[in-house]
């Protein structure tokens, strides 16, 4: 059974996020594997943990059920993955560190099926996505893609019975920020999956044309199935 006011934050990072829905009166549930990040948010929101409006547990999402290699990048938290290839994308040396996993179907079990999820975990997005082809899932998620992956979350999405979406550019929303979510984006944005890939394949050219002038930043899918 769905939790109307229960949000996960996978890819807790900084907390700006799991900040922002606390603010808007959810419980929430943080996933993060750096443990340095993981040791700031605990003392950041004590309160919150506190009262139990807040869960955050030093993890990797995953599909495995084993620790797992998680590589951090030394300047950029950000960029950290359990990818190396891509913690290391700009010819830096990352830290690598093992971390306990945790599937989807574990934290649905857990906690409940959340109102709203949201995922940004550098790379394993699309594992996440797949997850989703379950009986019962959150009403609203959210996912940042990339060339390499877009089409696999959308794919995963599409038949996992989301029916609406919504793209957004996280250019234009605070640093480190995901934005607006679920019931609070526009009702008008809402597109078909045909109108999504023709629009994201669009955006995908322009970014290969000029990354700098005319593909500005970086995208989210947002789903709806309600």
């Amino acid at each position: 059974m769905i939790k109307n006011n229960l949000v996960f934050d996978l890819g807790f990072h900084n907390g700006i996020d799991t900040e922002f829905y606390l603010k808007k009166g959810f419980d929430v549930v943080a996933i993060e594997a750096n443990p340095k990040l993981v040791k700031e948010g605990l003392k950041k929101f004590k309160s919150e943990i506190k009262s139990g409006k807040l869960t955050i547990l030093n993890k990797v999402v995953s599909d495995k059920i084993e620790n797992m290699n998680f590589y951090i990048h030394k300047m950029k938290s950000d960029w950290s993955s359990c990818f190396k290839v891509i913690a290391e994308s700009d010819g830096s040396i990352s830290n690598r560190i093992s971390v306990e996993s945790i599937n989807i179907n574990e934290l649905f079990h857990e906690f409940g099926v959340p109102y709203y999820m949201k995922v940004d975990i550098e790379g394993c997005d699309s594992i996440v996505a797949k997850q989703l082809f379950v009986q019962e899932k959150p009403k609203f998620v959210s996912f940042e893609i990339s060339r390499k992956d877009y089409f696999e979350i959308f794919s995963w999405l599409y038949v996992s019975g989301y029916t609406k979406f919504q793209l957004r550019n996280q250019m234009n929303n605070p640093e480190y920020s995901s934005g607006e979510f679920a019931k609070f984006l526009p009702e008008n944005k809402w597109i078909s999956y045909d109108e999504l890939l023709t629009r994201y394949i669009k955006y995908k050219d322009l970014k290969i044309i000029d990354n700098v002038e005319l593909g500005l930043g970086w995208i989210d899918v947002h789903a709806n199935m309600e």
